[in-house]
């Protein structure tokens, strides 16, 4: 999208990306998306009835009563606003910006908070444990790890520590790519206002179950400018049921988006709630929170530690 707010077409040749146009994007969606952190959840608990028919004969079992697990239902309009493209083709787009953002991301570095807490009956955490760690694309590729900062584990039902938070979460952050296209059902559900965003909104589905994989089932936000997802609501799910981080409770989890260049919106803020069934008379809500922040092209490295002065010369003898 050109500086007009146009979309630019297919093949259509845009101006390098400054630094200006990092800092911008990034501006513009923390003036659009201030909301995202405030009131994670504030919409889930008035969604009651498009998805769940939708997914009635799907995967998205009937909602549990832990608000962060019901399945995300946005309100049906009586007369829904005409499109200015067929769902299809909207579909299209926003999968194929899917594809550039997700190959955008693997040369950016960034940082990303993973906290587990256990909340009392006033809902204020009562346990926690935190892991912080920064992502750096390597020379191959691959992104390397670095430890910024581990709290020490408060958590009083679960064993865990903080370095069992780096690998709980593995899921794909981006799973509606083309190649991935054909395994879901993506249907247009409607459009809904986000803060300052007008969204479009699709229900998705796996078209069929695997026992060695797992697919997203939920629903996606569509920003109606940009064409590229901007939130969402879901879960993975296979063949064997649903798929939990590690051996903890969470399921479904509500994820926001944030933009850091032009038409790149990448994770900012994810959260699930779910209880722990501690023992037969014991039930504990808990809640996992995942951050990403700090994000950087070119990627930062992390200074290597100085190195030592070299020992002077030896004099000469006379």
């Amino acid at each position: 999208m050109d500086g007009k707010g146009r979309h630019s077409e297919p093949g259509e040749s845009e101006s390098p990306m400054t630094a200006a146009d990092h800092a911008n994007g990034y501006a513009r969606s923390r003036r659009r998306l201030t909301w995202a952190r405030a009131g994670a959840l504030a919409l889930v608990p008035a969604m009651t009835a498009v998805l769940a028919a939708a997914q009635a004969s799907g995967p998205l079992r009937p909602p549990p009563p832990a608000p962060s697990s019901r399945p995300p239902v946005p309100v049906v309009a009586e007369k829904p606003e005409a499109l200015p493209m067929p769902p299809e083709e909207i579909i299209r787009r926003f999968v194929a910006n899917e594809e550039q953002i997700l190959r955008a991301i693997m040369g950016y570095s960034f940082e990303r908070s993973i906290r587990v807490e256990e909340l009392g009956p006033d809902n204020k955490p009562i346990g926690q444990v935190e892991s912080v760690t920064q992502h750096t694309p390597g020379p191959d590729g691959r992104p390397s790890m670095k430890v910024i900062r581990r709290a020490q584990s408060t958590l009083q039902y679960v064993e865990l520590e903080p370095r069992d938070l780096d690998g709980a979460v593995s899921t794909p952050l981006f799973p509606l790519v083309p190649s991935q296209l054909a395994n879901y059902e993506i249907r247009y559900e409607g459009k809904q206002p986000l803060d300052e965003l007008s969204a479009y909104y699709f229900s998705v589905r796996p078209r069929a179950l695997n026992r060695t994989r797992a697919f997203f089932s939920g629903v996606v936000w569509v920003d109606e400018q940009d064409l590229v997802i901007v939130k969402s609501i879901g879960k993975w799910i296979s063949e064997t049921g649903e798929v939990k981080v590690a051996q903890l409770p969470f399921i479904v989890f509500e994820t926001y988006r944030q933009q850091v260049a032009k038409n790149l919106w990448f994770p900012a803020y994810s959260r699930s709630d779910e209880p722990l069934q501690a023992d037969a008379k014991t039930s504990v809500p808990m809640r996992m929170t995942i951050r990403w922040s700090h994000y950087a092209f070119p990627p930062e490295v992390p200074a290597a530690p100085a190195a030592s002065p070299a020992p002077p010369a030896p004099v000469p003898s006379p």
